[in-house]
């Protein structure tokens, strides 16, 4: 058994803490521990996976509801073992998971946690013949400072949080910011990145479910801004990438203006049109760009429906 706990952070979605249990199970080199820390479930979830709770698999419950960072951070003080992770329950692990983000982290003393791009699945757990970004052969990237990982947010990607392995008492040296909610796991690795290296494999290694009632399918304005704060003020290892960093988060703050100002015309409110206009990281350059891309989205998806249509009512007349 290798030298590590996988926790499973679970709340009220029995079928998927199932299958993300037997995901775990499956594993071609087994955890050496197991725990289900579930957030005040109905018990229909516990009746769902009693049949794994044994000596190598513990069910830590809660007597009600607490916010998510209360179990993330019940479960790291728990943990004794040289590396955790931390699955959320609606994903689960390809096989080889374990086996091969441990490579990278017992060749590498100088990481501290490393997490993996994956395949989409849908409600039902079928895969959607997409991953969460692309698949660049087996390339590992590497970001050793809390710029690299501000940049990956401010490029449109991300970090996901689900497969993320960590060593135990690098990953303690940092704290959840409450303050920063739904964005937080932002926020935290851009600080564990300024503790030590952080590995991500492009290989997909996990499947991350997309489904309806996801609390991070939408982020409020003031949010992203309080985001883009903390980012503006990160270190790049070198002028041009911090340059680019500057650059790419101008660009988001005009396309969250444009989309605030949309949203307020929609509503026949014209009192935010000075303030977001006269915005000083709002900027004409990049609003024309981003109107633009928009724009040829919604002809190219309507072409492309059109198409489809097309195509649909020729296979309907020759099947006449």
């Amino acid at each position: 058994m290798l030298d590590i706990t996988v926790c499973i952070l679970s709340y009220n979605r029995p079928t998927y803490l199932r299958e993300a249990m037997s995901s775990v199970l499956l594993q071609t080199r087994q955890p050496k521990k197991i725990i289900i820390y579930d957030n005040g479930s109905d018990e229909r979830v516990f009746d769902e996976v009693k049949e794994f709770i044994d000596g190598d698999v513990q069910w830590r419950g809660a007597e009600h509801n607490h916010p998510v960072i209360w179990n993330f951070n019940r479960a790291l003080c728990d943990c004794e073992t040289k590396y955790i992770v931390l699955l959320h329950d609606d994903d689960r692990l390809c096989p080889n998971f374990i086996e091969e983000q441990l490579k990278l982290l017992d060749a590498d003393d100088s990481l501290v946690a490393v997490s993996c791009n994956g395949f989409l699945i849908d409600e039902d757990g079928y895969r959607k013949n997409a991953t969460l970004a692309p698949i660049v052969g087996q390339t590992i990237e590497l970001y050793t400072c809390s710029g690299q990982v501000a940049l990956k947010y401010a490029g449109d990607s991300c970090l996901p949080m689900s497969p993320m392995v960590y060593r135990t008492q690098a990953v303690r040296l940092v704290e959840f910011r409450e303050e920063f909610g739904k964005v937080c796991d932002a926020v935290l690795f851009c600080d564990l990145a300024d503790v030590g290296g952080i590995a991500y494999q492009t290989t997909p290694l996990y499947e991350c479910r997309v489904h309806s009632g996801q609390d991070s399918s939408y982020f409020a304005y003031k949010l992203m801004n309080q985001l883009e704060a903390f980012f503006w003020t990160r270190r790049c290892v070198n002028d041009v990438e911090q340059a680019r960093l500057h650059s790419l988060l101008i660009r988001q703050h005009t396309a969250r203006n444009i989309k605030q100002l949309y949203q307020s015309a929609k509503k026949i409110d014209f009192s935010l049109i000075i303030p977001l206009l006269t915005d000083d990281k709002f900027k004409i350059i990049y609003a024309i760009n981003v109107i633009g891309l928009w724009g040829f989205k919604i002809f190219f998806d309507h072409r492309l429906n059109n198409i489809f249509l097309k195509i649909n009512r020729s296979l309907f007349k020759n099947d006449k």
